[in-house]
């Protein structure tokens, strides 16, 4: 089968590669699209914590953000059919670890990750998946906004850590994927949505902040609770400064660098500071708010790529878009 790899520093390739075994508890998906993030530009640069870590290596077969049709179920799975679109957990938890067994499924101790680590990921014609990992989207077609149901699940983990109130002033800092997904998703809800951004956001339309700012200065504290989903230098400072006392920081951008914040202030404010792993549990729940939100999700593309010309994906991700999400097309 075709697949797109890193195959080192700034390098993409469309390679040929085994197709995927189907085993009795499994399920093999013929991809249609896949989703690029930051995650995925950080491994073609060779600064992501996976290949610092020593989790995965070169040549890398990514795509953790995709949508499918079941081509192939195994002899174990008698509730998806051919046809059927899905898409799929990137953590494949283990089901047995103390996290697992304690409903805690997001913070499992022996994590798979597709496209990541330890499963190869979804730039490809196949891709097979455990059953336990996959949702059904039914019979409808798969459409590249599926691609974002991933980003939007941890998104949903967030909104619930912070526990929204009526009239609660909120300020989500980033407007790249999980930034909008989260003010499309707080929109739901009584309450005032701020974002900065220094970037333009002509893709969240007129009405879905309250107010934008792109710089700190400008900012109109106190906030109830803060998203910071940019994972930007200075970015959590920045959160835990406009918060009143009591407020809540929802930590979901992962930070390329460390940060000093002063401990004491966030003690005698009563600040809570939660970071969000994933939202592992939240799947059927983002499938089904789809049709709810899909025309913000829709407004999230930039624009959909072949797999054969995966390079221009990445460039265009890094340098030329105009709105958060690339998208491959397995053609």
């Amino acid at each position: 089968m075709r697949a797109a790899v890193i195959d080192a520093p700034h390098s993409v390739s469309v390679v040929e590669l085994d197709a995927p075994v189907c085993g009795p508890d499994d399920v093999v998906v013929a991809v249609k699209y896949v989703g690029l993030c930051g995650t995925d530009l950080e491994l073609l640069h060779g600064t992501s914590s996976y290949l610092v870590d020593g989790k995965t290596s070169y040549p890398h077969h990514f795509g953790h953000e995709w949508v499918g049709i079941v081509q192939e179920s195994g002899a174990h799975v008698h509730d998806l059919a051919a046809g059927d679109a899905v898409t799929g957990s990137t953590m494949i938890f283990c089901q047995s670890c103390t996290a697992c067994g304690s409903g805690r499924r997001n913070q499992c101790s022996d994590l798979r990750e597709v496209g990541l680590y330890e499963h190869g990921g979804a730039a490809a014609e196949f891709l097979v998946m455990p059953r336990r990992a996959l949702v059904s989207l039914g019979r409808a077609p798969a459409e590249p906004e599926h691609v974002l149901i991933e980003p939007l699940v941890t998104v949903l983990e967030a909104v619930d850590s912070a526990s929204v109130s009526p009239g609660d002033r909120v300020l989500v800092i980033g407007a790249g994927t999980i930034g909008s997904l989260a003010i499309a998703m707080l929109s739901q809800y009584p309450v005032t949505v701020d974002v900065l951004e220094p970037r333009p956001i002509d893709h969240l339309g007129p009405s879905a902040a309250a107010h934008s700012f792109t710089s700190t200065e400008a900012l109109a504290g106190p906030y109830d609770i803060v998203v910071e989903a940019s994972g930007g230098d200075g970015a959590l400072g920045t959160g835990i400064g406009v918060l009143r006392p009591g407020g809540k920081c929802i930590l979901v951008g992962v930070a390329a660098q460390s940060e000093s914040i002063d401990p004491g202030a966030v003690a005698l404010a009563g600040i809570s500071i939660i970071g969000v792993r994933h939202g592992v549990d939240h799947y059927r729940r983002a499938a089904a708010l789809f049709p709810l939100i899909r025309p913000a999700l829709a407004s999230l593309i930039d624009s959909v790529v072949p797999l054969s010309d995966a390079k221009s994906a990445f460039d265009r991700l890094e340098s030329h878009r105009t709105r958060p999400k690339v998208v491959i097309s397995i053609d």
